[in-house]
This record gives C-alpha cells, structure tokens and sequence, in this order.
C-alpha cells in the first residue's frame, strides 16, 4: 500500500516527504496517515501505547480538542480497505485535499429539492459512507450539473435546557453532504443548509464530522458548536473483497448470527470516531 501510495503522488507530481505510513506535504498543512491491514495485524493493541509496529494505528484516542494530529497538521486517515475499494472517488478527493482541485463557487449555483433516487445515485457514488435514511434532499447545480448534495431526517422533539428552562424543541439531523471529489464548492454546505432552514424552520440542526477526514472546521465556520464525540467503531474486513462489516451490525443483525470471522480472511479495525456539532435556531 505505502508503495502504490507513493506511486500514485509521484504520477501527480505531488511533493511529498515520508516518515513511515505518515506522508507530509510541504507548504499545506494536511499530513496524510496510511493504515495498512498488515501493520494493524502486527499492532500494540493497547490503547495509548505505542510502538514501531503499531505507529499508533490501533489507537481510539484522537486529539480532538486541539483538532491536531501527527506532526500538528490536520491528518487524513486512509485505512487500507478504503484505498483498495474506493477506485477513482477516493483518489480524486485526496487530490482535492492537496490542493489539486476545481473552484465552483454556491453563489453561482441553483438549489433544488431532489428525488431520493436522484439523492441516493449520488451519495452512493461520492460519500464514503453512501446513502442513508432521510426526510428532505436538496441538491446544488451548477451548469445545470449536480455537483454537491445534503440530506436531513424528519424532526423529532428534544427536551433542551435553555436560559435555564426545559423546552422541547424540533430537532433534526443533517445526514449527509457530499460533492463532487474533484471539486471544491466554495459556501456549498451553507447553500444547502440554508435552504432546508428556509424550508423546515427547525428548532435545531445537529451532525457528526467524521475524525478520518476532518475536525470539523466547516461546522464551526457554519455556527455550529462542538457539544459530544462518538467513539471509534470496530469493522470486520475481507482481506479479499475489502468489504467492511461493523461489529454492531453482526451482533444486531440474525443474518450474521452464527457466523465466525476468522482472522486468516478477516481483519478487526477500527474507525476514528466522530464529533458531534449542533446549531440552534431559537
């Protein structure tokens, strides 16, 4: 993986210096961390301990707060299954982390509501997680091209403490944003997200930023405040197909039950968690 990595950078004429699975790019400030399968066999499993073998791979704890990491850049994670499966996406938007990507600026684009299929063709193909459950979808186009999309759930009431009284306000969740790997939409989260304000009025918008990708600088820069973390979650991998199963989903779901996971063909990972970012509107 490192060499393919290596490769790869070297056919964009990337600038890179290496240190292990740690690749630094001189003059930004994103440090890329490569997580090998092999190296995770081989890993100090205990957390907070580490060593050469583990290069600190199988550590839950994420220096969140400071919103570093490795060297004090902003760090990537790209754990090998998402390297072997995720094709040209995945390369286009590490790109586009390096600086190498196309300007489209929201200002210039048209917010639509979207079908779910029109939703989920997108979100299937450019966010990492794919497609998930929701109430609305709205999408952003430019040139008449769909180039970024945002999803959010139906409301629900939640019982929030404000100016030192309970209220229950219409909370909902903003499931997913994707865009274009190869593009940066300037304002496009803001866009959207003000789009589905104007339309909804919810009380409050919370979401998760995934700590593989980001800290979450375009919520803060969006009004939203840091208010809880989700911890790492463990995966089963096909050493073949790098598949991804979680470990919550064989234990909830009877499919599985009965199924044994040896670790000849599978691997055990896990994720770097996420932070939880809520904006209110009362």
């Amino acid at each position: 993986m490192i060499a393919e990595f290596s490769e790869f950078l070297e056919s964009f004429s990337v600038r890179y210096e290496r240190c292990g699975t740690l690749f630094s790019f001189p003059g930004r400030d994103v440090t890329i961390r490569l997580v090998p399968l092999k190296r995770l066999d081989t890993a100090n499993l205990v957390p907070g301990v580490e060593n050469d073998a583990a290069d600190d791979l199988t550590s839950v704890a994420v220096n969140a707060t400071e919103k570093i990491a490795d060297g004090g850049d902003r760090c990537i994670y790209i754990y090998e299954d998402r390297w072997r499966s995720g094709g040209e996406m995945l390369r286009k938007r590490i790109l586009a982390h390096l600086g190498q990507f196309k300007s489209v600026f929201a200002r210039k684009c048209e917010v639509k509501p979207l079908k779910a299929q029109e939703a989920t063709e997108f979100l299937e193909k450019y966010h990492t997680y794919g497609t998930s459950r929701c109430r609305y979808r709205y999408g952003l186009f430019y040139e008449e091209k769909l180039v970024a999309v945002a999803t959010f759930s139906a409301g629900r009431p939640m019982r929030r403490l404000l100016g030192g009284e309970e209220r229950t306000l219409d909370s909902y969740e903003w499931v997913r944003y994707a865009s274009l790997p190869d593009c940066r939409i300037v304002g496009g989260m803001g866009r959207l997200l003000e789009a589905f304000v104007n339309d909804v009025n919810p009380d409050e918008v919370m979401s998760y930023s995934d700590y593989e990708w980001s800290y979450g600088e375009a919520y803060l820069q969006l009004g939203f405040r840091k208010v809880g973390e989700k911890p790492p979650m463990r995966f089963y991998v096909d050493r073949t197909t790098f598949r991804r199963i979680s470990e919550k989903k064989v234990s909830a779901d009877k499919r599985f039950r009965g199924e044994t996971f040896p670790k000849e063909k599978y691997a055990i990972i896990s994720n770097r968690g996420s932070a939880k970012y809520l904006k209110q509107y009362v």
